[in-house]
């Protein structure tokens, strides 16, 4: 056979032989030994022979008669080259081996290796590169080449050997994946919190896989039942904005405080939140009924003068705002990251695992309050169970808050340039009309906020102690990752002015009619608090 072709048939098989060598071997190093006889007694009996008609059944027959000899080898110490031309077989020698389970099992524990090492082994065993030149054309040092080299054998050769097999590790992600809800504590710009990076199911699959514990990308492929080829970009992208923090040993641990609520803990938060919402109704409500009740003289506006829907905003103001202990009140702010693209908070998710729960969870879970600081206006505003507004914080715009403030100080009129501000207005509900009028359906207080919370009453030392009551009680219910437990006692510090027990505060207070229900108009715009330094007239 003509060199020319002999040299293109041998490197054409070359990958399979090896392939071929490592089914059988189940050994890195001696496959490779094993791989180049292969493929010698194949080149020589191709330059001995004129012509092949089934080069697969050919060469299949010299792998297996070589494989036969070194076997022999191994039992007897010593090696014999025979010579193999002119052999026929109509075996398919690319079907048998590729389809074999241990060559499928060697190509699925390679392709789970992290990007360097899966080179590293291509380049040495396919490619057939020598160490230095891998060392040359990966940039690295000779000396990390043998190390990844050492480390890669050993941890395909455990998997194969059964000490670590695919099958038996974790790896639910990758058959029955979690989906996260996502939210976040403190500033994203652009609406680019944790949704927006996390909004891809690989990614949030990727981020609980390493939570509970630091892994490799290799365990994380693992876990998830892919490729490490299909993660190593997603996981760089997450580390990049702070989602995932690379720790000791090439290991990635998630940065995201994921809550995993079970039928158990869920009950018992509730009833929990039941009874301390009473307390509040009974200790704490009248206080704030009792500081607001000459509130026109505080610079404060409620539309239509109605004190009921003052009361609904100011409740809810004072149970996030004046319940937080004093010596505690950055407990949270500390653990906030500040992300590569400007945001600066603590990204949160909990499983949406289809919990059957005891109760209307809707009705009691509350998203985490909005502000919104412009130039002429800072706003304060809580969606719950009790307004018609969706829970999109994208759609509170600061934006809308300035229109109002251009409307009241007579900066826009209705023409035709202010009509999309109008539109606005009208469409989130801050302006409403009733028959030939129309007012501003807000809270606004001409006071700065600080100066707004010195008329409300806070933290007395009674409620203190019953807020440490509670915050005990809370902490029991969930353990989490060490690396999350000191953010999780800060997020239990404060239990008594969680935003969900302003649900129940409510709830209690409609059920007792403290609290009227709203009207269509006022449930757009409940809990909503504009500051700025002038009220409607």
């Amino acid at each position: 056979m003509d060199k020319k072709y002999a040299d293109k048939i041998v490197t054409e098989y070359m990958q399979k032989i090896f392939g071929f060598a490592l089914s059988k071997l189940m050994n890195t190093d001696k496959a490779e030994e094993l791989a180049s006889r292969i493929i010698f007694d194949v080149y020589i009996s191709l330059l001995k022979t004129d012509s092949v008609q089934n080069i697969d059944g050919y060469i299949y027959r010299v792998a297996s008669n070589v494989y036969a000899r070194f076997v022999d080898e191994e039992a007897r110490g010593r090696y014999i080259a025979l010579d193999e031309a002119g052999i026929i077989c109509e075996h398919d020698f690319t079907l048998d081996f590729e389809k074999n389970e241990d060559y499928i099992r060697l190509r699925r524990e390679i392709s789970y290796l992290g990007k360097t090492q899966r080179e590293i082994i291509v380049m040495q065993y396919f490619d057939r590169l020598k160490q230095n030149e891998i060392a040359k054309r990966l940039n690295i040092p000779l000396g990390t080449v043998k190390w990844h080299l050492h480390d890669a054998r050993k941890q395909i050769k455990n998997k194969l050997e059964g000490k670590k097999m695919n099958e038996n590790v974790k790896g639910t992600l990758g058959v029955k994946p979690v989906k996260l809800n996502m939210g976040m504590s403190g500033n994203a710009p652009d609406g680019k919190n944790t949704s927006y990076y996390l909004a891809k199911l690989i990614s949030q699959n990727i981020a609980y896989s390493a939570y509970h514990e630091p892994k490799t990308i290799t365990e994380i492929a693992e876990e998830l039942g892919v490729s490490a080829a299909f993660i190593e970009d997603e996981v760089e992208y997450l580390e990049e904005y702070g989602f995932i923090d690379k720790v000791a040993g090439g290991k990635y641990q998630t940065n995201i405080f994921i809550r995993e609520p079970s039928q158990e803990a869920s009950t018992r938060k509730h009833e929990l939140y039941k009874k301390y919402a009473k307390i509040l109704r009974d200790k704490y409500v009248p206080l704030i009924f009792d500081a607001l009740r000459d509130y026109k003289s505080k610079k404060i506006y409620s539309p239509e003068d109605d004190i009921n829907f003052l009361m609904w905003s100011a409740v809810a103001y004072c149970c996030r705002n004046k319940l937080v202990a004093d010596y505690d009140y950055d407990s949270i702010s500390r653990y906030r990251v500040k992300r590569k693209d400007g945001g600066d908070y603590i990204a949160l998710a909990w499983i949406d695992d289809g919990i059957k729960y005891s109760y209307d969870f809707k009705k009691y879970n509350v998203p985490n309050n909005m502000t919104r600081m412009e130039k002429h206006t800072h706003s304060w505003q809580l969606t719950s169970y009790y307004d018609s507004r969706t829970e999109d914080y994208m759609d509170n715009k600061g934006e809308d808050y300035e229109y109002l403030y251009e409307h009241i100080t007579g900066k826009i009129t209705k023409t035709p340039e202010n009509a999309d501000k109008y539109k606005r207005l009208f469409d989130k509900g801050y302006l409403v009309t009733k028959g030939d009028a129309e007012y501003v359906n807000m809270i606004i207080s001409a006071n700065s906020e600080s100066d707004f919370t010195k008329f409300l009453p806070g933290m007395t030392a009674e409620l203190k102690a019953i807020g440490d009551e509670l915050n005990a009680e809370i902490l029991k219910l969930e353990t989490v990752p060490a690396h999350m437990q000191d953010l999780h006692r800060a997020s239990c510090s404060n239990s008594l002015c969680d935003q969900n027990m302003v649900a129940y505060v409510f709830e209690l207070l409609v059920e007792d009619g403290t609290l009227k229900p709203l009207t269509d108009a006022q449930k757009q715009s409940v809990c909503t608090i504009m500051f700025c330094d002038t009220l409607p007239q």
